[in-house]
């Protein structure tokens, strides 16, 4: 009788600890989530690259839940995610045909179709003004591509940003378009059907206040390396130039050898190439002019124009920046005065040195109350240096800029 309690005892310490061994250690919850009801797909048909809206019920508001394919290709930028509605952008490379929607581990195969048509595209955008990539409030713009249709209606074109109201001509491969008042620089946008692209080149309007170097004068520098003027010709003694143009450069700045007004020397840290004046080894400049005039008239309105560089022009010489009406250069010291404007640039050295020296950056403002052409240039007068006792004077230009205000 003893020896069959113990047996029992056994079997139920047997039964205890192989029930024990068998618990799992930590506890983990499972979720089932309710499938995804979609009731709409709307549109169901459009460009690739446009948003589409699903609408239904036991959708989730996390978008990483979420995976929706187009024709077998699965889109990539789900915008958003609510409990009763997915925005989703057509894959650029969807195929027509089924759509399909998975929100968590609830995979529908078909919750309808789309039907994805070819886009328009523009090739280009051009301005009927001289200058091709500028255009005034007023001024025609075409817009080149295909696919645009015949209903002006349809199609929104903005410049950058900005609606233009007038569009008096549109087929599938034109648009004819009036650039807006008040219209800032920048790419023009052609919206259609949800879609909206970008043509280039930007366009351009000289009355909107900004940096307008790049289109009114050329060959300036680089106002972020240093330096990058460029030169015309073969170099004397593989260092002195004369600009290339637009910049006129007169016979009395040509002081070295029949060149003069460009150095390849590059400014600390910057680009080899910069606007060069100097009389080291006995060759003075008297009303040097290096100029050239703007490509276009520039509007009525206030204007700055900054230079940066390094001078070690001495006490008995000078150098101005000036600004004059029309395209035939700025005036001789004699008659600066006369300039639309003019300041001098620093001349800090001690005659017969080159010291002390100094870069910097100078503004000069002016305003016209007329658009017109101008003349933006430079004006030295550098005395000789004997190439010992006396160096000369020295002074090189990195870059210009001329800002609309």
């Amino acid at each position: 009788m003893k020896n069959k309690f113990l047996n029992i005892a056994c079997c139920l310490i047997i039964i205890a600890i192989a029930g024990t061994s068998c618990e799992k250690g930590p506890q983990f919850r499972e979720f089932n989530y309710p499938a995804p009801k979609p009731t709409g797909l709307s549109p169901a048909s459009g460009y690739p690259a446009i948003n589409v809206t699903i609408t239904g019920s036991n959708f989730d508001t996390l978008a990483g839940a979420v995976k929706v394919w187009f024709g077998g290709i699965q889109a990539t930028n789900i915008v958003s995610a609510k409990g009763n509605q997915i925005v989703v952008q057509v894959p650029a490379n969807a195929v027509s045909g089924k759509v399909s929607l998975q929100v968590w581990t609830n995979k529908i195969d078909s919750i309808g179709t789309y039907t994805v048509i070819a886009p328009p595209v523009i090739n280009s955008v051009t301005s009927q003004n001289a200058q091709k990539n500028v255009a005034f409030p007023g001024d025609t713009v075409l817009i080149k591509g295909i696919r645009f249709g015949t209903d002006a209606s349809k199609a929104v074109v903005q410049f950058n940003g900005t609606t233009a109201t007038n569009v008096p001509f549109i087929n599938d491969t034109l648009i004819k378009v009036v650039a807006p008042n008040g219209f800032s620089s920048g790419n023009v946008t052609l919206t259609m059907g949800g879609l909206t692209i970008s043509g280039t080149p930007p366009i351009i309007n000289p009355n909107a206040p900004g940096n307008i170097t790049p289109y009114f004068l050329s060959n300036t520098g680089d106002t972020t390396k240093g330096g990058g003027f460029t030169n015309s010709g073969s170099l004397v003694s593989n260092r002195w130039g004369t600009l290339a143009a637009p910049w006129v450069t007169n016979t009395a700045a040509k002081n070295k050898t029949g060149v003069g007004g460009y150095s390849k020397d590059a400014p600390s840290g910057g680009t080899a190439g910069t606007l060069c004046l100097e009389t080291w080894g006995n060759t003075p400049i008297t009303d040097g002019i290096i100029y050239q005039p703007t490509s276009m008239p520039l509007p009525a309105g206030s204007y700055t124009l900054s230079v940066n560089y390094y001078t070690e022009v001495q006490q008995n010489s000078s150098v101005y920046l000036a600004v004059s009406s029309g395209n035939s250069g700025i005036p001789t010291l004699a008659n600066i005065s006369s300039a639309l404007a003019s300041v001098a640039l620093s001349n800090p050295a001690v005659v017969g040195t080159t010291k002390p020296n100094l870069t910097e950056t100078k503004t000069l403002n002016f305003t016209l109350s007329s658009s017109q052409v101008v003349s933006i240039g430079f004006l030295a007068n550098l005395a000789w240096g004997n190439g010992t006792a006396d160096p000369g004077c020295y002074i090189r230009v990195s870059w210009i800029k001329l800002v609309k205000n």
